[in-house]
């Protein structure tokens, strides 16, 4: 809630143009606040240039355990499930590395190993992406 302190107030009325709602009026030459109106969102708190205008927020009851129908089951410990894919991302990346060394490195020694076991049987090592090819061209583009 907001509350005068009258002492403080000297009637200046920053806290009346500060009000969205209004809830605020000079009576006497001190503010007033309508608490059934007021919206509790210290504009006026703020606007005050003497610090008159005071934001009280009052305790709220604790509230009282309310028993419950069925009893509460006992603490169970649960850990967290690892999921699979934590490792493959990490093998990913080795799995992908191996391969492109053996296609690299590997494949070319073997071709050629099993070319002269087999007397020119197997088809010569390319390198690049194979024999070139006549790419089309679209509609009217020469």
């Amino acid at each position: 809630m907001v509350y005068v302190d009258v002492e403080k107030c000297v009637g200046c009325g920053s806290c009346v143009e500060a009000c969205p709602i209004g809830a605020i009026s000079l009576v006497g030459g001190t503010a007033r606040v309508d608490q059934e109106r007021c919206t509790e969102c210290e504009a006026c708190v703020e606007a005050c240039p003497n610090g008159a205008m005071l934001a009280v927020r009052e305790p709220v009851a604790e509230r009282a355990a309310v028993p419950s129908l069925r009893p509460a089951p006992e603490a169970i410990e649960v850990r967290p499930w690892m999921a699979p894919v934590p490792l493959r991302t990490r093998l990913a990346p080795l799995v992908g590395s191996a391969l492109a060394f053996v296609g690299r490195q590997v494949v070319p020694h073997l071709i050629r190993a099993l070319n002269r076991r087999l007397g020119g049987v197997v088809a010569p090592a390319t390198r690049g992406r194979g024999p070139r090819r006549r790419r089309r061209r679209g509609k009217g583009a020469r």
